[in-house]
């Protein structure tokens, strides 16, 4: 990734970083859940866009897995696949039929990409998600 010229000048890049980070994902248009790369897949994070997609809160959902949104009606393909990208490391896309916290189903698209750690481990998961509802007319979601 190719650093900002603007950041290498500036004695407050962590700080800049920071507040770009954070703004970017509390205002942005798409749901974001970070989970942390163990059992499980705890979620640590979720933004006011996901709350919105969902209906589930921050405090509803935090130390959850993310499985809390599948159901009867979820591909297992696309879970299988999911489960065999993240246990191997590699970035995820996919569609799913998922659930709101009242029960309704949406279709989801979303991308999940691995977070390394400084020796090159996945330390955490960063999913980025949107309801594609009508725009989806695809069975499995598998691509």
């Amino acid at each position: 990734m190719k650093i900002p010229d603007i950041f290498q000048h500036d004695e407050n890049y962590r700080s800049i970083m920071q507040r770009l980070f954070e703004a970017s994902m509390e205002e942005s248009f798409n749901a974001i859940m970070i989970t942390e790369a163990v059992p499980g897949y705890p979620i640590v994070y979720v933004n006011p866009a996901f709350t919105e997609m969902t209906g589930y809160n921050p405090e509803d959902i935090l130390g959850k897995s993310p499985s809390i949104l599948q159901g009867s009606d979820t591909d297992a393909a696309v879970l299988k696949r999911l489960r065999e990208d993240l246990s191997e490391g590699r970035p995820f896309h996919g569609r799913a039929v998922n659930y709101r916290q009242d029960g309704s189903t949406f279709m989801m698209e979303w991308k999940i990409a691995p977070i390394r750690d400084d020796s090159g481990g996945v330390s955490h998961f960063l999913a980025i998600q949107r309801d594609v509802g009508d725009r989806w007319s695809g069975a499995s979601g598998v691509e």
